[in-house]
Parts: structure tokens; sequence; C-alpha cells
């Protein structure tokens, strides 16, 4: 397949070196090449738009600011203690700093096409990855200084825009992308969904809307609570509008399985991803770590890779709540974790077709004869199922001469660990030791079943912890646009239109169909009333009240699992401090700053405020401002 991919490593070197918005270019050029000679052709144009898209790729390099502190991910297996779970954090941060710098890269790289570029289809371009980045900045730090010129000079004066305005001109900027018709109406199968199109500017218009209703149009009323009064509806109803048009255009024909194919994907078949950063294995010179990181989190440590197993970083491992969260007819538990992992022989040549790797690269044949070193089952399996199970797999628990002793888990509270040994006969004293309190799971090396959506099956041997992942990062995608015209008639008192679309989710991967909100059961095993189910208007056992925003959030944590959405989801909805006291076991006081403020946004990165003489101390987001500043009581 051809890849839209030909940044240079120069390109990453700029991106990587840069410090803030006004530190773009170094102005001290030593080519003798202007800018209106580079960028005066074609080729020229299109080289600048590559660095656009490929500065992508920095944005989204790691997960931790899109995932962290949230309720469905944790830390496991004596992870270090991540600041951005416990809200300790500081405007120094480097996630933050990261985030910060390369979004404005890629704005920069967009303006300069604007500036030099004469072919309107490739400016059209340019504008939708400036909007797409002014979403992310808008969603994790509020209000920014809007940029629409091309920074080529030591100019260190970039004001706030008042965030109501940034919407209006992304808003604005997209709808006349749109209604210009440059782009195609969808990106060919043979890039992959890598380029800028109408339906993927529609999407992203909707989810513009959406952001936009929650923070011009609703008033917090309760942090803590997560309560909130609706003072608008305009914004709710242009998101649903646009949200609709791209759902019914794309309809859930393919399983949940299917979506996340490797090959399915790999040949750009899916007409589910709208948009996504492109990433190639051939191309890149070093392939067990030039690629990003996707694959490698949102999983519990797993042992060496000289075991056969995928080498994750346990710092987003998938929270009890998110293990409970799937029922049983719900295809989306297999679809999105890896239930079985086969033993290793420690020969590099078995590498993809043993351990790991086989469940994608070796037959069902083969499959059926390799031994089994994990097997997971999610938490509403029957005992006698999973005893049945091991009955008839016996003879794949065999495991003399290979690196794991077989370990069969089902993925729940206080539940016991089959153990066997390497003759395959249960070892009824490893399998007491191995009681499963989730607690005790989050420290046992490969007790929990890892996310496998993201999954590169041709992940080399010599692949660590991080860069052997080089599918494409999907960042729209359909089923989620589906999710956010649910949540968007919700908020503009459309109810049937609500649940239709997010039936249509739960209808593809076999969940069971609303007739209504109230008809939703969240299964609560902490919970020993009502047979452990909560609904809408009654309390789960951490004292978290039902809401009807409540079934469309769970339903975004089953679709989109480790997609780089929860803390938008939770920040733009205004339940970032109720999940995150509920679930997480935080305070009010962990996520309040020194100046009183409650951290609904990322800081302003420490670097930005000293370079950028347009932004003072006062512009701080709240929770980050210095303790006795006369702005720290502005109300967020």
């Amino acid at each position: 397949m051809k890849k839209f991919i030909i940044m240079s490593a120069l390109g990453l070197a700029t991106v990587a070196g840069m410090s803030s918005c006004s530190d773009f270019l170094d102005t001290d050029n030593k080519s003798t090449i202007t800018p209106e000679k580079q960028f005066s052709d074609i080729a020229g144009w299109n080289q600048q738009l590559n660095y656009a898209y490929y500065t992508l790729r920095a944005v989204y390099k790691s997960p931790i600011i899109f995932c962290q502190g949230t309720d469905i991910f944790t830390a496991g297996q004596n992870a270090s203690a991540p600041v951005m779970q416990s809200y300790a954090y500081a405007a120094d941060n480097e996630d933050v700093k990261n985030l910060y710098t390369n979004c404005y890269a890629a704005i920069n790289y967009s303006n300069c096409v604007l500036k030099y570029c004469k072919d309107e289809k490739l400016n059209d371009q340019a504008r939708f990855i400036r909007d797409y980045c002014y979403y992310i900045l808008t969603q994790q730090f509020g209000a920014v200084p809007y940029i629409t010129d091309y920074i080529a000079s030591a100019s260190t004066n970039y004001p706030r825009t008042e965030l109501a305005t940034v919407y209006t001109n992304v808003i604005n900027d997209l709808k006349d992308i749109i209604s210009r018709g440059n782009l195609d109406n969808e990106s060919s199968a043979a890039d992959g969904k890598g380029r800028a199109s109408i339906i993927a500017a529609k999407a992203l218009l909707a989810k513009v809307y959406l952001a936009a209703g929650w923070d011009l149009e609703t008033t917090l009323n309760d942090a803590a609570a997560g309560t909130y009064t609706v003072n608008g509806t305009t914004y709710f109803t242009e998101a649903a509008k646009y949200a609709s048009e791209v759902a019914d255009a794309i309809p859930l024909t393919n399983s949940f399985e299917k979506k996340w194919d490797f090959d399915y994907n790999e040949a750009g078949s899916n007409p589910e991803t709208l948009f996504a950063i492109q990433y190639d294995r051939k191309s890149s010179s070093d392939q067990s770590t030039g690629g990003h990181d996707q694959q490698h989190f949102f999983a519990l440590y797993m042992g060496s890779q000289s075991l056969g197993v995928k080498g994750v970083n346990s710092q987003l491992t998938p929270s009890e709540r998110a293990y409970y969260a799937f029922d049983k007819g719900d295809e989306r538990f297999d679809g999105t974790f890896m239930t079985t992992v086969y033993n290793y022989d420690g020969n590099t040549a078995n590498w993809s077709k043993q351990g790991y790797w086989a469940y994608y690269n070796a037959s069902d044949e083969d499959k059926a004869k390799l031994a089994i070193a994990f097997r997971y089952f999610p938490w509403y399996t029957e005992d006698a199922e999973i005893d049945k199970y091991c009955t008839d797999h016996a003879k794949q628990f065999v495991t003399t001469g290979l690196k794991n002793n077989t370990k069969i888990y089902k993925v729940a509270e206080n539940t016991v660990c089959r153990a066997y040994t390497s003759a395959g006969v249960k070892d009824e004293t490893g399998s007491k030791k191995n009681t499963q309190s989730f607690s005790l799971a989050l420290q046992t090396i490969g007790s929990l079943p890892p996310v496998r959506k993201f999954d590169d099956k041709n992940t080399t041997s010599d692949c660590k912890q991080s860069g052997g992942d080089y599918r494409d990062v999907v960042v729209l995608n359909a089923s989620e646009i589906y999710l956010v015209a649910s949540e968007a008639y919700l908020m503009a008192g459309d109810e049937p239109n609500s649940l239709k679309y997010l039936n249509a989710v739960r209808t593809r991967s076999k969940a069971s169909y609303l007739a209504s909100f109230n008809d939703y059961k969240r299964y609560d095993w902490n919970l020993n009333e009502t047979g452990g189910y909560v609904g809408v208007g009654q309390t789960d056992s951490y004292g978290a009240t039902m809401t009807k925003l409540d079934v469309i959030l769970d339903e975004r944590m089953r679709e989109t699992m480790g997609e780089y959405y929860r803390w938008i989801d939770l920040r733009r909805t205004r339940q970032l401090v109720r999940y995150n006291i509920s679930y997480c076991g935080l305070t009010l006081d962990n996520m309040t700053g020194n100046d009183g403020q409650i951290k609904w946004l990322r800081p302003i990165p420490t670097n930005e405020m000293q370079i950028n003489s347009g932004i003072t101390s006062a512009d701080q987001n709240p929770g980050f401002r210095t303790v006795g500043n006369e702005e720290k009581k502005d109300a967020e």
C-alpha cells in the first residue's frame, strides 16, 4: 500500500526542537534559498503540507495526556507514580509542553502552505490540519492564541484569543472548506485516509460544535457532583446535524473485530476510518522503535520480550471499571482485549508464529496445537465454562521447554487463577496463591488481558516497550461520530434520535437494544442490591448516581477504549472531577491547585509563558496560577 509519507528526519528534528509558538523557525537562515523560491511550485507546496501532516505524529506520540487521569485507566505492576493520573503535574510538565508545541508546529506548517500555495485543494487540506489542531488545543488548554499568519520571524507577542472566538473561527473555516468542495468526498483507499476529506471535515465540525455547546452553552453547578445547567442548544443542534450526516453516510456494516482487523485497515479498505495519521514500516530506518506507542500502552506488563509477549507499559492499564464495562454477548470484549496468548520457544525465527503474535500470524490449524501461555475470560463467564475449556484444551497446557507455564484467568474480583505445571498438570498450590482481587492483579505480571485493537502483527522481536507500532493512528472514525450524534441530540433535548445513534453502535456489537435510557443497566461488582446492576437514577456502590449522559459515556468507554478520547470526553461533559472522585479515589483537593481553583484544563506551558510576551501570569489557567495573583479568583 502506498503511504502518504514524504517527510524527512529533518522535519521531525525541527519539530522536536521547538519550544513555543514563537520559535518555529531559526531566523538565522543559513540557506540561500528564500521561502518564496522554495515554496513557488507544487513540489514545494506539497512538501510543506507533508510537514504539517507529519507533525500530527508528534501530537499523538504519547497517549498519556489524552488518557491518564480518567476512570478507565490506572497504573499497574509498580509503574512509576503518574503525575497526570494524580493531577500533581505543573506547568513545566513535558507531556503538556510537547502537546502545545507540536500543535502549534503543525499550525505553522499549515499557515506556511496558506501563505505561498496557489493550489486551492492543498490550501483546504492545510486549513483542515490547522482547524484540527485548534480543536485539540481548545479541549486541553481552553482559550489559546489563534494564529493564521505564517511565523517566520522572532516576533513573540501572541495573546490568548477568547475561547468563543476560537470556536467561531474554526467553525466558520470548516464550513467554508465543506462548501467549497475542493476536498474529495472521502480519502482514497490508496492513501489509507491520510488526507483531509469532506466527510472528515464534517466529522471534525460536529466535534467542534459539540465542544462549543458544552463550553459556551452550559454552566457548571457542582464539579464534584458533575451537575450543570443547559442555557442554550444552538451549538448542540448543529453538532447533531453534522454528526448525523456523517453517520448516515457510513452504516456500521462491519463487525467490531473487522473494524480493527490489521490487514483490512492496512489495505485502506475501512470506510469507518475518516482520518488517520499514517505510518509505514518499510520506509522506517529503525523498524523496532521508529513507529508509535499505541500498542505498547493500555495493558499490564506481561513480562520480558524474550517470553514471546508484547512489550507494554503499565502506566495506562485498563481499570477494574473498564474490564467490567462489557456484558455477555457484547462482542467488544473479545474485539478489544487479547484473550489468548500462545507460548514461545525462544527461537526468534518463530517469533511471529508463536507467542503473542501467533494470534495474527499462525493458521487456525496451528493455533489449535500451540501451547497456551495465558487465557483470559470476562467477568461474566461461569466457572463451569472455564472448567470445560481447561478440559478441552488440556494438551495445550503442556509447556515443557517453552517460556511460560499456562495460567487461566477470569478477569473479575476474588476469582482463582488456574495455574499449571510445565507438564500440564494443575498446580493446586499455585492456583490457591493466585486469588485475584483487582489490586493484586495489578501487581501480578500478565494477569490482565491487554488491549489489542492497535496491534501491529509485524512487530519485530527486538521491539521493546515503545516505537514498534506502524499501524495508522485513527483519530476520526465513524462509530465515534455516531456517539457524538447521540450526545448532541441528548443535549439538544431529542432523546429518540440520541437513542437511534447509540443503538446503532450497540447493535453492531451485539449489545442489547435500548428502547429508552431507562433500559440501560450497568453491572456493579460491589453492589449486592438490584441484582448487581444499576440504571438511570440509581446510585452505584461508589456513590455515583447514573444519568442519561453516563449511559453515553459508558458506551464511549466500550467503543473507543484507548483511542485518545477519554480525558477530553470527561472534561467536555463536565464529569472529569466527578469521575475521578467516584472511580479513581481522588478528592476535590487532589484536583484543586494552590490557587484554590480546579484543574479543568492543562496549564499554559512554562516555556511559553516565558517566551511569549503576549501571555502573562494572569493568563494562566485556573488551578495553576501563582498564589497571591489577583486573578486567582476568576471563575472557570
